[in-house]
């Protein structure tokens, strides 16, 4: 009787295991994306699937529902690797100051970049839409938020 327990947790195991794992077409999808990803690591969700990789020097997040269809992707880098009219629009309103990090949020309609950048003795929060615009600017001063 033992045995037959014994067997069953592990044919359920193991079968759960699997239905966890994403699909080859999935994984073949995402290899065409990104074909030089590295360290690729995935995580099942009771929604879908997370995989975080790096490429081309830079961190990034992407999710997948179940049905293995893209629904967002983060990607994190400096400021080196923005598009020139992202630039521009910082440029043109913060003047000079300096890019401490870029979070690109990617969506199947839409991407938007989360800027935190520095200028004198203060920290902002930017997020700017792929035509330029900006849509959300949080300032901080000493630790609290200047709007």
């Amino acid at each position: 009787m033992k045995k037959v327990i014994l067997y069953a947790v592990c044919v359920l195991m193991v079968s759960s295991a699997i239905a966890a794992a994403p699909g080859t077409k999935l994984i073949q999808s995402f290899n065409q994306t990104f074909p030089n990803a590295q360290n690729v690591k995935w995580r099942d969700d009771k929604d879908g699937f997370f995989v975080s990789f790096s490429q081309n020097g830079n961190f990034n997040k992407v999710f997948y529902n179940t049905d293995g269809s893209f629904i967002y992707s983060l990607k994190y880098y400096t400021g080196n690797a923005l598009p020139t009219n992202i630039v521009m629009a910082l440029n043109k309103k913060f003047g000079e100051s300096k890019i401490a990090g870029v979070t690109e949020v990617t969506t199947p309609n839409n991407t938007v970049y989360n800027i935190k950048l520095t200028k004198d003795d203060k920290l902002y929060s930017v997020n700017i839409l792929a035509d330029g615009s900006i849509t959300e600017q949080e300032e901080f001063t000493d630790g609290t938020v200047d709007k």
